[in-house]
């Protein structure tokens, strides 16, 4: 079994043209069969769901492939426990307002630095009901390479989580991946020391629910929502392969035990009291095709003419966890030589000399090629250079996509003392870039920050 990237980026019609996307944590490219799948959905399926006539029936079976494959994708226990929206953030202050009525003044939040989409809902939540929030920060990682401290290389330590638990925590919310740091949080040991920490605190009669931004971190690994044992979880289809739609995971006892429907009050449905109004119709089909994608990197047969319809009902789905644990772990290789090639250049003595920082962990170890970066004052005076600029300097060489700012965790440049209107430089890849790419990339940068 191998990754075979020609395959891979023939998948992609964007890629044809020769540019390099390397802004992927922005936005991913879309594969045709996605692209194929909205306009089929148009041109052939497009009426009202639950009617009784041919094509109603035809759309409604149709967009019920959106959640069956969404469950397999997060190892949901079943579709009922899936939801979309527009975009996650919607999905979390929809979420938000649906926990509202179960919050006391009594209860305590904490959230992280990260990406405002699971930070803002949170903290508002808290003013609304009067209750607390806390932030986990993060901490200055440990110097690599005998070198002096890099005050931008930070990441969080779950020791400073520890403190901020205790009987009234109710609801812990933070990031599998930081789309800033680029680092992986292990969800699986976090969530296990949340849940141990309060149930301890409170003898047992604590009651804490745990949710999960998986936006920065679904297109590199799978998301496992009952390994991690977490109540809610989001991602964003538009950053993995498929159409601007975002979808959730809830816990069915959180839907249950801890919601109340912000839906129209004749909604039955447990899942369509948390999602207001339709999902896009052909966009939530197309997701479908996301998942077949991603089953045929290490089963290639299921990329000869197999529909999601087929795929779905075949035997396939049996295996469908190995079959994508085998995807991602190709993908994770490669990504790793995406990662190595381009840290090797950013740390090294000469770019470290020239005033280069890396944002966050500079280690390519459980990191996605997500990578962020500062320039700041050299050892022999060289100027320290505007994020803005460098990437707009990169900008005008053309044919080549990166990109500066605060990328939405504008909590987390203002914690690092950076300007909020420059922040960093970020280059973030997938899986479908490649050495050669990461090659002229260190080129225009080379170029632009003089270090030739």
């Amino acid at each position: 079994m191998t990754f075979n990237i020609d395959n891979i980026r023939s998948r992609f019609p964007a890629l044809s043209g020769g540019y390099i996307f390397a802004d992927n944590a922005g936005g991913s490219q879309c594969t045709g069969t996605v692209i194929d799948s909205i306009v089929d959905y148009l041109t052939n399926s497009n009426v009202q769901l639950g009617a009784d006539y041919s094509i109603g029936v035809r759309s409604t079976n149709r967009v019920a492939l959106g959640p069956i494959a969404t469950s397999f994708l997060v190892n949901a226990s079943s579709p009922s426990e899936i939801i979309f929206s527009n975009s996650s953030t919607q999905l979390a202050e929809n979420l938000a307002r649906a926990l509202e009525a179960k919050i006391s003044s009594q209860d305590e939040f904490i959230t992280t630095l990260e990406h405002e989409t699971n930070v803002g809902p949170w903290h508002r939540l808290a003013q609304r009901t009067k209750c607390k929030a806390h932030l986990w920060r993060p901490s200055i990682l440990e110097a690599n390479n005998g070198r002096e401290e890099n005050k931008y290389a930070v990441g969080y330590d779950i020791k400073n989580l520890i403190p901020l638990l205790n009987a009234k925590t109710r609801l812990v919310a933070i990031s599998a991946c930081s789309n800033i740091l680029g680092h992986f949080t292990d969800v699986k040991e976090v969530v296990k020391t949340i849940r141990q920490v309060v149930q301890e605190k409170s003898g047992g009669q604590g009651k804490v629910e745990v949710v999960v931004d998986c936006v920065a971190y679904a297109p590199h690994r799978r998301i496992d929502v009952q390994d991690w044992d977490v109540d809610y979880a989001f991602f964003s289809y538009y950053k993995v392969y498929g159409p601007h739609c975002a979808a959730m995971y809830i816990r069915q006892s959180s839907m249950q035990n801890s919601l109340q429907s912000i839906a129209h009050y004749f909604i039955n449905d447990p899942a369509n009291q948390f999602q207001l109004g339709g999902p896009g119709y052909e966009l939530t089909y197309s997701i479908s095709w996301v998942l077949q994608y991603l089953m045929a990197i290490s089963r290639p047969s299921l990329d000869q003419g197999v529909s999601p319809e087929k795929l779905l009902g075949s035997k396939d789905m049996e295996n469908a966890l190995p079959i994508l644990d085998s995807s991602f772990s190709l993908i994770e290789s490669h990504e790793s030589l995406l990662v190595q090639r381009l840290l090797s250049f950013l740390t090294s003595q000469r770019q470290w000399d020239r005033g280069i920082r890396i944002v966050g962990s500079d280690k390519p170890d459980r990191r996605a090629p997500t990578i962020s970066f500062v320039v700041t004052v050299g050892k022999n005076g060289e100027p320290a250079m505007r994020s803005r600029d460098v990437v707009n300097a990169v900008d005008k060489l053309g044919g080549i996509g990166i990109r500066f700012g605060h990328f939405y965790a504008a909590r987390l440049i203002d914690a690092l003392g950076l300007p909020p209107d420059d922040g960093v430089i970020r280059v973030s890849l997938v899986h479908y870039n490649t050495l050669d790419e990461v090659d002229r990339i260190i080129k225009a940068l080379q170029s632009v920050i003089l270090t030739e």
